[in-house]
């Protein structure tokens, strides 16, 4: 079964935490336990079978049995090693006799091992199953695991909520995050580096981050960003409309003066933070009104915060079906959201939220021997289906039922706190992208994140083998401009429509060995013959006859480093040929 796994993680204050699992068919019983920890952990490569010990075979010394712990002793002391981990991920999954012999087994060395069992019953029946020798032998504390995602939402949150935040991660960025987070499984370390990472990119790549310092004058920042925060196109747009409100002399001002410009940028910045700390306040009641009505569907903090920042939330199905629940609120639930609102930092809200709590104050107080609570208008207790018979056809109609008075008081209430949620909702969640200068405050470049959490080193390597004179940068890798200008011209017939790769496909004999010698092999089947393409290379870069010594060591560098990246093996079936392994662009 998929679920019966063992964990070895290996704890060194030197190199990072590793983690191997074990299959519960390989603990049948302790010394095949013993035999596949020692392996896994020992091991320098994944890559090694099961039947293989690196570490036994560099030791010195008499040779030891595979399942000796002294030899996990050695190696921990050789790696500083303080501690080994052994988590048996479900422990009901294994003998209650096996893990009696390992506690007792481990309990007797002298490594550090810490046991972590997953028990999915109960600790007690846990306990039932083993023998007191062995419990008496363990330091027992019990903690309860915490999902993933709940870490994940833990540390997301902690990111965007802070007091001192100036910079926020775009929508598009956190969703390709968070999605790669969920897709891959990978740790909440690799969450925390990605989002160094955009910080990283946006104050190293993106010249414009000068601006988010409040203290930064007109003398400390070059002139050329200026001119760069002039082509942004949230202040083509705010230009556009303080032209059209008729205030040409404050446009002026800004491209004419820098230091106008610096102070509008600095009060946009101000008033940008405002704005995106007024949809996390926003995003936080909405987790709290979803969090009263316990019928919603789970909603991660994530989520809102992506739909938010990319002007998705507001008059969304989310906000519709939370408007609506306000509508139908019962006066037992209602008190807790008062309160909550009750201690918003605006002001209005506030002060509405009081006046509506001591409304709702006296009118509980007079329905104190009411055996149900209070229910406005719209809920689904006051309509009654109305049946009719016209010409012989039933219709059926909903009807309101007549309120008393204190439901009637009570349905002001509720509607009031639903006008209030509404325009509340309506300032706040906004669309950041519609900013004056968001591009200084929120990050949401894609690329410096794609290419280094998905790196593609094959289109990389394959690309500087055909062009090596992009990387080099230099002269004479490069086509000759007369003869550039007749391909592009087509003065040169090519049996290719392509100029471009008509070009890279040029071969010079300045350019390195190793990317003339992948151009043939491109241009050779899936057996080649390594003669002929020795001839080739010859006749491309031997300067005369008495050449052939230098150019047989490059062609033997060359083809080398083509085996060691993969492109070619040598074939079984001929000797003097060579396998083809990749084609390009496949």
């Amino acid at each position: 079964m998929e679920y019966e796994k063992c964990y070895v993680l290996e704890i060194s204050d030197e190199r990072p935490s590793k983690k191997q699992k074990i299959n519960r068919k390989n603990a049948l019983n302790l010394k095949n336990l013993l035999k596949n920890i020692i392996q896994r952990a020992t091991s320098r490569s994944e890559g090694l079978d099961d039947n293989e010990d690196e570490f036994a075979h560099l030791r010195n010394g008499p040779r030891l049995l595979n399942y000796d712990l002294r030899i996990l002793q050695e190696w921990a002391a050789e790696h500083r090693v303080e501690k080994v981990v052994v988590a048996f991920e479900d422990s009901e999954a294994f003998d209650a006799a096996l893990l009696a012999e390992v506690i007792d087994v481990f309990s007797a060395f002298p490594i550090k091992f810490v046991l972590l069992f997953g028990v999915a019953t109960s600790v007690e029946h846990f306990q039932d199953r083993l023998p007191r020798a062995a419990i008496r032998k363990l330091a027992g504390q019990q903690f309860d695991a915490v999902k993933a995602i709940d870490v994940l939402e833990q540390v997301f949150e902690a990111t965007i909520d802070d007091p001192l935040q100036r910079l926020w991660l775009g929508p598009g960025l956190c969703r390709m995050m968070i999605d790669r987070q969920n897709d891959h499984l990978q740790s909440i370390q690799a969450f925390v580096d990605a989002i160094q990472y955009a910080y990283m990119s946006h104050f190293y790549a993106n010249a414009l981050s000068l601006f988010v310092h409040e203290g930064s004058t007109v003398q400390t920042i070059p002139k050329d960003h200026f001119e760069g925060a002039r082509n942004l196109g949230s202040f083509r747009r705010y230009a556009e409309e303080t032209l059209e409100e008729g205030k040409t002399d404050a446009v002026r001002s800004w491209l004419d003066s820098d230091q106008q410009f610096l102070q509008s940028i600095h009060h946009a910045l101000r008033s940008g933070t405002n704005k995106m700390r007024g949809i996390i306040v926003a995003l936080k009641l909405v987790r709290h009104l979803r969090a009263v009505f316990q019928q919603q569907p789970e909603i991660t903090f994530s989520s809102l915060y992506i739909k938010a920042t990319a002007g998705d939330l507001n008059q969304s199905p989310v906000i519709r079906e939370l408007l609506l629940l306000v509508k139908k609120v019962a006066s037992d639930k209602l008190p807790e959201i008062l309160s909550y609102l009750r201690s918003s930092d605006q002001v209005r809200i506030t002060k509405a939220a009081e006046q509506m709590h001591k409304r709702l104050d006296e009118l509980i107080a007079g329905n104190q021997d009411a055996a149900e609570p209070l229910r406005s208008e719209h809920d689904i207790r006051h309509e009654t289906l109305r049946t009719t018979i016209v010409a012989q056809k039933v219709e059926l109609s909903k009807k309101k039922s007549s309120l008393t008075k204190q439901e009637s008081e009570y349905s002001e209430i509720v509607q009031d706190l639903h006008r209030v949620l509404s325009q509340y909702f309506d300032v706040m969640l906004i669309d950041p992208k519609a900013v004056f200068m968001h591009e200084i405050f929120m990050y949401d470049i894609k690329s410096p994140y794609r290419d280094s959490s998905t790196p593609r080193p094959r289109l990389v390597i394959e690309r500087a083998l055909s062009a090596p004179h992009d990387y080099l940068n230099c002269r004479c890798c490069q086509v000759g401009e007369v003869q550039a200008n007749e391909v592009r011209n087509g003065l040169i017939p090519l049996c290719v429509r392509d100029a471009d790769r008509a070009l890279q496909s040029t071969l010079m004999p300045s350019n390195p060995p190793t990317s003339i010698l992948y151009q043939l092999y491109l241009e050779s089947g899936s057996l080649i013959n390594v003669s002929d393409l020795y001839s080739a290379l010859n006749a491309i870069i031997a300067k005369d006859d008495d050449d052939e010594k230098r150019v047989m060591a490059l062609f033997q560098r060359a083809l080398a480093e083509l085996k060691y990246m993969g492109f070619l093996k040598t074939s079984r079936k001929k000797m003097d040929h060579v396998t083809k392994l990749a084609w390009k662009g496949l």
